[in-house]
């Protein structure tokens, strides 16, 4: 699967693209004395451990500026609650504070993350695996629908799409084109009477079935049991099938097969 990592900014603390910045060596400097003061009860990350809570979520850390109201409390602590004062210099708790606010600066900017490149895998074992093991050729063809496909996608909406196809009509992805839309759920409702009715499926419950036929009308039927009969197609049953059989290695391989395809 894509790995998203922080980039060189998120990394140092700063907030990324219109966010705030921070000097990389205080937080540097901040991270290491939280490990050293705070990890035991808040984790080394202060995202929370059993004996503390997730300080980039505490109100006063959230209130705190520049280290004013955070200095504070931690030359007092809270006793009562097992949090014992902790005697930092005013440095030590500008630089505390500093990494605390770029951490929540980098989990509030999305934007400042950056997808790193995953053409890691195998394209000749991503192909094996299109035509083998993965059945994917039972629905598409490299010379067919996914004829050009390497050229359409950047890497990353390759994988995304593979992985979770568009259910609608999508925005542009990374590489500009347009997502396809794809086919929709539709459903087959055979009566007592032996009538059958098609349509794309609207809803369906243990109760009832509702379908929008090919003139557009809404029918609906209550269900009792198997009656009546109902048969749901989806087209992309496939795909889901195999969020719980993919492994890594296959995305990747995967991957890098249809990146070939020019």
């Amino acid at each position: 699967m894509a790995v998203a990592a922080a980039t060189g900014a998120a990394t140092a603390g700063q907030g990324g693209r219109g966010g705030p910045q921070f000097d990389q060596d205080a937080v540097e400097r901040g991270a290491q004395l939280v490990v050293q003061h705070c990890g035991f009860c808040h984790g080394a990350n202060a995202r929370g451990a059993a004996g503390g809570p997730d300080l980039l979520r505490s109100p006063l850390v959230l209130e705190d500026e520049n280290g004013k109201q955070l200095g504070e409390f931690l030359k007092v602590g809270r006793p009562d609650k097992g949090m014992p004062k902790v005697d930092l210099t005013p440095q030590e708790t500008a630089d505390v504070a500093t990494f605390l606010h770029s951490r929540i600066a980098a989990a509030a900017n999305r934007g400042a993350y950056k997808i790193l490149d995953i053409l890691t895998g195998d394209a000749r074992a991503g192909e094996a695996f299109f035509n083998g093991a993965g059945r994917c050729r039972t629905c598409h063809s490299a010379s067919g629908d996914l004829k050009g496909i390497g050229a359409k996608y950047d890497p990353v909406t390759l994988q995304s799409r593979l992985v979770m196809p568009p259910r609608g009509r999508g925005a542009a992805g990374r590489g500009g084109a347009v997502e396809p839309q794809a086919p929709p759920v539709t459903v087959t409702v055979t009566l007592p009477s032996g009538e059958s009715v098609s349509g794309a499926l609207l809803r369906l419950t243990d109760f009832d079935v509702m379908l929008r036929d090919e003139s557009g009308a809404i029918r609906s039927w209550l269900r009792e049991g198997d009656a009546p009969k109902v048969i749901v197609t989806d087209p992309l049953k496939a795909h889901y099938d195999m969020l719980t059989r993919w492994t890594d290695t296959d995305m990747h391989n995967m991957t890098a097969y249809l990146a070939t395809l020019k």
